[in-house]
């Protein structure tokens, strides 16, 4: 049906609404038009995929599952140097775990498109100011208008102010991320930073890549608070390491879910992606999981509108089946992430060392997999010697 302004509100009941036009609305959206429902996407900003909000990484296996647009792959890595406190480093390097670094605003523009093409519609510039549930549907009003359908699919992000009128509750654990794009020299490996210095209770990142002809890096960090000055201090820390100057501006600082949502689902409204609270642990990465949870929602959002049963129990489904796909994942990852982030600057030194040394790189190369980290936190946690570090870390 195109994208469009929201000076264009066609009449008529839809079958669904999706608020909100990242990559886990798009997906569902293009999902179930494809399955014959007809979806309309309402994206509060004025071009899909603007401003870019994440990394932008994603590991390479999801392309072929999922249907998504490799010719948005900016380029793919397979290695990464981690940096510890003291400025020692260990690179993993595996052929098998490959990640992609995607063009996120292109990425997202070729699922608008895709879902376009499978007959939904997009409406741009349409900020959505209240959801009510009755009844008989769902009524969404905007600046533009009023909007009905008979569900709705939650995908406005990090987000969470319809989320007390629907009864679906707020993530119990957040951070803090500021990121920036910025022009960089090549570089062989994408890096991470770790330390209290830099990053407490997270860890900073470098992403390198080139695109149109010239280099650029995606940095950033992921921390407990303060977020502007762990990045005013990871960028110190790489204008040293590469003798280069680093004055690069105000970076995009975003608070981030760790943990789902106390409900992801209600009468004729389901949350999928960040809006649920559906990003891995470790990292607060939401692309893959919320991809995943858009095309369970649609799969689940499918089989109710041809029943036309659309309660909450009969809606429930989508939390079930999300949570056998991915809560040992996320429940791994906030175990790990919990621990890890008590490390002092010392005991991370001493994880790094214990790389290098003691056997830990070949457990991570069988387990490793970028876009599944339940595997690779698992067998950390039960390392004795990684055991003993973090133990003494926390006890010391």
């Amino acid at each position: 049906m195109g994208i469009q302004g929201p000076q264009v509100l066609m009449p008529g009941r839809r079958d669904v609404i999706v608020v909100g036009g990242g990559p886990a609305g798009l997906l569902a959206a293009r999902d179930l038009a494809s399955a014959g429902f007809s979806a309309t996407v309402l994206e509060e900003h004025d071009q899909i995929g603007v401003p870019v909000h994440c990394t932008g990484v994603l590991g390479v296996d999801a392309f072929d599952e999922l249907e998504l647009p490799r010719e948005t792959i900016l380029q793919t890595a397979h290695a990464a140097r981690f940096i510890s406190a003291d400025g020692s480093s260990l690179v993993i390097d595996h052929d098998r775990v490959r990640a992609a670094i995607i063009d996120r605003g292109a990425f997202d523009a070729a699922l608008a498109a895709s879902a376009s093409v499978a007959g939904a519609e997009i409406l741009t510039g349409c900020r959505v100011r209240q959801i009510d549930v009755t009844s008989d549907g769902v009524s969404v009003s905007t600046a533009a208008g009023m909007l009905q359908s008979r569900a709705c699919v939650i995908a406005c992000g990090a987000n969470y102010r319809f989320n007390r009128r629907l009864g679906l509750g707020l993530p119990r654990a957040f951070v803090h991320s500021a990121q920036r794009e910025v022009p960089f020299q090549e570089t062989d490996h994408v890096e991470v930073y770790l330390g209290r210095q830099i990053a407490a209770g997270g860890f900073g990142w470098l992403v390198p890549f080139c695109r149109g002809g010239s280099s650029y890096a995606r940095v950033g960090v992921m921390c407990e608070s303060r977020a502007r000055a762990a990045f005013k201090q990871l960028s110190q820390r790489i204008g040293a390491r590469f003798e280069i100057a680093t004055e690069w501006g105000e970076p995009r600082v975003k608070i981030l879910p760790l943990a789902p949502v106390t409900r992801t689902w209600s009468t004729r409204v389901l949350a999928v992606g960040d809006a649920a609270g559906l990003v891995k642990a470790t990292t607060g990465g939401g692309i893959y999981f919320g991809l995943l949870s858009g095309k369970i929602a649609a799969e689940v959002l499918g089989g109710a509108l041809r029943d036309d049963r659309l309660s909450a129990s009969r809606l429930r489904d989508y939390e079930r089946r999300w949570r056998a796909r991915l809560w040992p994942e996320i429940r791994a990852g906030l175990a790990f992430r919990t621990m890890a982030a008590r490390l002092n600057d010392r005991a991370i030194d001493a994880v790094i060392e214990l790389g290098r040394v003691d056997g830990i790189v070949p457990l991570l190369k069988h387990t490793a997999d970028f876009n599944w980290h339940g595997a690779a936190a698992r067998s950390l946690l039960r390392h004795p010697s990684f055991r003993r570090v973090v133990f003494s870390s926390i006890w010391s």
